[in-house]
């Protein structure tokens, strides 16, 4: 077993074999989980994906955001933004997504599974629902 510290999140990369003897390479993210509890849903879920390298999320949220189009388009999500939150968030998101790119373990080795795909870990961990827009 091996850890790839070269993606965002890191990941576990173990050499295994079925039980008829061909061998198989799993890949698992290690999710980075430590993110405050009293944030608020919306705060949390960005701070999540912006600690584990959710761009299309993140970049979808900045879309979302700048258009006012949070309850349309949000999963999981019902109420308002204060307008500072809704500065601060679009500060916090634009900040990330200008910085330097590294790859996601589903990029780099390009597994099936992709952002969306890892949310029920995420929900499962933290015992509450994760928002998150629906990619086309």
């Amino acid at each position: 077993m091996k850890i790839d510290s070269t993606t965002i999140p890191k990941c576990q990369i173990e050499e295994k074999r079925f039980s008829w003897g061909e061998p198989y390479t799993e890949i698992t993210p290690i999710f980075e989980m430590s993110i405050a509890q009293e944030l608020s849903d919306i705060e949390f879920c960005i701070e999540l994906y912006i600690k584990n390298n959710f761009r299309n999320q993140l970049l979808e949220f900045y879309n979302v955001l700048t258009n006012y189009e949070e309850n349309d388009r949000i999963e999981n999500f019902d109420g308002t933004i204060p307008e500072q939150l809704r500065e601060i968030l679009l500060k916090k998101i634009k900040l990330f997504l200008d910085s330097t790119q590294k790859l996601t373990p589903w990029e780099k080795y390009n597994e099936l599974l992709k952002e969306l795909d890892y949310l029920y870990l995420f929900e499962e961990k933290f015992d509450r629902k994760i928002l998150f827009i629906k990619i086309n």
